[in-house]
């Protein structure tokens, strides 16, 4: 038996404008080739998830302040077998936050070079 997966990540699908996209189409044209061939169609969702090393990596912080704000709950997770995994949505808030982080920490440096009379 041959099984087709289509996997869809998140970011492909949020925030897409009304009307069909990409996305949508290649989802219908997937979905029609299969009732062609006289498949059955399963869709189903899980939530990704990452491993403390991949969110270390993507944020620029350390394996171990990772797994320290995930044992405090500053970072939430879940447990699959004996270890730690963060959600997708979990590294987008902590990704976002950082960003946002970064932008006001920089803002006075940049007011400064573009206002400032010297």
């Amino acid at each position: 038996m041959n099984t087709q997966v289509m996997t869809l990540a998140p970011d492909a699908v949020q925030g897409s404008p009304s009307g069909e996209s990409v996305w949508e189409r290649a989802l219908i044209d997937f979905v029609r080739g299969a009732s062609a061939e006289g498949k059955t169609i399963v869709v189903s969702t899980e939530v990704a998830t990452l491993t403390p090393d991949e969110v270390a990596r993507g944020l620029n912080l350390s394996r171990s302040t990772v797994s320290r704000r995930i044992a405090d709950g500053t970072i939430q997770s879940v447990k699959v077998g004996n270890r730690h995994h963060v959600p997708y949505p979990e590294y987008r808030r902590l990704w976002k936050d950082s960003m946002t982080g970064a932008v006001a920490a920089s803002m006075d440096d940049i007011e400064a070079k573009l206002f400032d009379d010297e």
